[in-house]
């Protein structure tokens, strides 16, 4: 048996970095940057109005108000994506649209609601300082500012920031394709009806879809039974399609907790066997030419959990990004816990993130196999050998388990 911190080094240790792979930035939603990105100009690349009206000296301003209005001849016209024709000078105006370059000449915009025009002619009924209304050259990030950083999530704003710039497409790591073996004679696909003694397949379920949450690319394989030669085979079948395997169930000390045994036949090296923790303790990790296989409990809220102890901190790995990992936050109990073990716990809570973090410990009792214990959680807390938690006692815990 070895500790969780131990069991997540065999893991790391044994984990290798995806290669990139070049991407158009449509394709690019929720992948991960492999490179640096910095801005090829500064941006905006010209001077520009950030309103539509009239560009001008502010010197011809002073004293302007409705009372007592400057006047200008308009000598040109101007709009976004063209260039004046025309340069300001003293007692003169060109007409500017929103985005548009601000003429050689002017150092300020008048506002259109501030003016009156009368053929070429343009009544100003206020006073501006020099580069009033005046969006300057490189003010958003100069030629060459960072923009982006190697390990970021490409979100909807990042896009646009790689758009801004004129990539069209970006380079990103490749995703985890990341193989399910869901063990078990117990095990039924959901969509049927429910056999006497059989039990529905959500650990199947629950690890593809938290996958895909997590920015990997899970594969179902077949249901494997309690038959050592058929998992083998499900593991031999899958080796060579996936970057890591996960399985659930079989890995206990039952008659047919065959797994482990069937991992040894079909090449791999274990690493560990059993973790020191609740729930979830009988799992063990082990590798085959550099390709890790992490086998789960077969109790629900078990096998989550230690995916989220253990397989989480592989994929934060294996793609660069931290953002993925989870992270330690401090918070106030608002709920006891007050059973006491021998192991480390993990539980699952709800947290609320308002003032200050409040943790909510909604099921006191938490088995391994109740699903329900899941739906209101979005955090895991440790509860420390020999110990309980008190109500509004600090804690730390490991922040949202959802995205």
């Amino acid at each position: 048996m070895v500790s969780l911190e131990e069991a997540q080094k065999y893991l790391l240790d044994n984990s290798r970095k995806m290669d990139t792979e070049i991407i158009n930035i449509c394709d690019s939603h929720k992948r991960v940057l492999a490179e640096d990105i910095h801005a090829p100009f500064d941006n905006p690349p010209f001077n520009k109005s950030p309103l539509d009206g009239y560009a001008v000296m502010a010197e011809d301003l002073e004293n302007a108000s409705k009372e007592n209005p400057a006047i200008f001849k308009v000598i040109d016209k101007v709009y976004a994506g063209y260039v004046a024709k025309e340069k300001v000078t003293k007692n003169t105006a060109i007409r500017i649209m929103t985005g548009a370059p601000i003429p050689d000449g002017a150092n300020c915009v008048v506002r259109q609601e501030n003016t009156e025009i009368d053929g070429d002619v343009v009544k100003i009924f206020e006073s501006l300082k020099p580069y009033d209304n005046f969006c300057y050259k490189a003010e958003d990030f100069k030629a060459g500012t960072k923009i982006l950083e190697e390990g970021e999530i490409l979100d909807s704003s990042r896009v646009m920031s790689l758009a801004s710039l004129g990539f069209d497409k970006v380079k990103v790591y490749k995703k985890v394709r990341v193989g399910i073996i869901t063990t078990g004679d117990e095990i039924q696909t959901p969509g049927t009806a429910l056999k006497p003694g059989k039990i529905y397949n959500s650990n199947g379920y629950f690890l593809y879809t938290r996958l895909i949450e997590l920015g990997a690319d899970p594969v179902i394989f077949n249901l494997a039974k309690d038959d050592s030669q058929g998992i083998q085979n499900a593991m031999e079948q899958a080796f060579d399609k996936c970057d890591i395997l996960v399985t659930t169930g079989g890995v206990s000390v039952g008659e047919k907790d065959l797994v482990k045994e069937s991992a040894k036949n079909a090449g791999y090296e274990i690493l560990f066997w059993k973790v020191n923790i609740k729930p979830g303790s009988p799992m063990f990790g082990a590798v085959k030419d550099g390709k890790l296989l992490i086998g789960l409990s077969g109790t629900p809220v078990a096998a989550s959990t230690t995916f989220e102890l253990t397989v989480r901190p592989i994929l934060s790995k294996m793609i660069n990004c931290n953002e993925i990992n989870l992270k330690q936050i401090k918070a106030i109990a608002e709920d006891e816990f007050t059973k006491v073990s021998g192991k480390r716990r993990f539980l699952r809570v709800k947290i609320e993130q308002k003032q200050e973090n409040r943790v909510y410990i909604e099921h006191a009792y938490q088995s391994p196999g109740q699903v329900h214990t899941m739906l209101n959680s979005n955090a895991i807390l440790e509860v420390k050998p020999k110990t309980s938690i008190k109500k509004l006692s600090l804690i730390h815990i490991s922040e949202p388990t959802r995205p």
